[in-house]
């Protein structure tokens, strides 16, 4: 089969995917709320503590201050330093963003672009800047769900719907994963060629940095709706991490912006022993603390960059001389 007719099944298979997990999760929800009332979930959201708000939020809060410490150091990684402030600005303004809008990868470079490009980053850069980002989640989520698998095996087992043996296997077989790509970084010394391209492999310290980075990261802020659950759907915190992952990757398979639907859809199936408005309720409170409020803060933040910054949109429309011209991309 040639190149462009098997790119176009591919795309053609991919939308099909995203459409029927869609689809699965639209009708699972249809029957939920045939079964509960709206005003049953908004009680279970008015019950919950005020404490646990808080502690919810502060777990949302530090998620996002370790990803902003971490884009200043990548940010030194790939062009020394050029300040912590960009970086850090950057980092609030391009996480919150890219998840909202579902297209992490593409608003994160069009955005860091915007960001990096007027400090000198040439394309290249921001591109690598921009793969660096996105490492710790894709390497935390694969040795989490790993460990979860290895260690939570026997509480796993009912809920998957597979057995604990075949979990522990598979487990096993993704720390053995796990375990290659960090050999494979340590020797590897030449770049990776893909087509044109040429890419270099992160150092050992920089991807021990990116595996503890995105741990911490996942931690936090399966955290938020671990707090947030009911008594009735209390678990050992790392089988509700392997929960909480493999319903995050449908949702990410679906293509659907923030998983909408689609993670609560996998919550009502994996944890079907819990009151269903008690579990919205908790999914609804997460989305609040770790997505509605960020996105907000984010582009408030944003909005107040262009207004003061040296090379906002206010200089550049009062002197358009005034603020550096970035480099014309490729």
């Amino acid at each position: 089969m040639s190149d462009p007719r098997r790119s176009r099944l591919k795309k053609i298979l991919g939308i099909v995917g995203s459409v029927a997990v869609a689809t699965l999760a639209g009708y699972v929800l249809f029957r939920t709320f045939q079964r509960i009332s709206l005003a049953d979930v908004i009680a279970n959201m008015r019950a919950t503590s005020t404490s646990t708000l808080l502690l919810a939020a502060g777990c949302a809060a530090g998620a996002f201050s370790v990803l902003a410490a971490y884009e200043v150091a990548v940010v030194r990684y790939v062009k020394h330093c050029i300040g912590r402030a960009k970086p850090v600005v950057t980092a609030l303004i391009a996480f919150p963003l890219g998840h909202a809008v579902g297209q992490t990868v593409l608003s994160g470079s069009a955005l860091r672009y915007r960001m990096y490009a007027p400090a000198g980053f040439s394309a290249t850069e921001v591109g690598a800047t921009v793969l660096l980002c996105g490492m710790p989640y894709a390497l935390a989520v694969g040795l989490l769900l790993d460990l979860a698998l290895v260690f939570g095996a026997e509480q796993l087992a009912p809920l998957f719907r597979i057995s604990s043996q075949w979990l522990f296997a598979l487990g096993c077989l993704g720390l053995v994963k796990d375990a290659g790509y960090l050999l494979f970084v340590w020797l590897r010394k030449a770049p990776i060629r893909l087509g044109g391209w040429a890419v270099r492999l992160p150092t050992m310290r920089m991807t021990l940095l990116q595996i503890v980075v995105g741990v911490v990261d996942i931690v936090l802020i399966a955290s938020v709706l671990y707090l947030l659950l009911p008594e009735s759907a209390r678990m050992p915190f790392l089988p509700f991490v392997a929960v909480y992952l493999a319903s995050i990757l449908v949702g990410v398979i679906s293509h659907v912006p923030a998983g909408l639907g689609v993670l609560e859809s996998m919550l009502l199936l994996l944890l079907p022993h819990v009151p269903p408005e008690q579990l919205l309720a908790s999914v609804l409170l997460y989305r609040v603390i770790y997505e509605v409020l960020p996105l907000m803060m984010s582009l408030a933040i944003w909005s107040v960059y262009e207004l003061v910054a040296d090379d906002g949109a206010r200089v550049r429309l009062i002197r358009p001389g005034a603020a550096q011209r970035p480099p014309t991309l490729p």
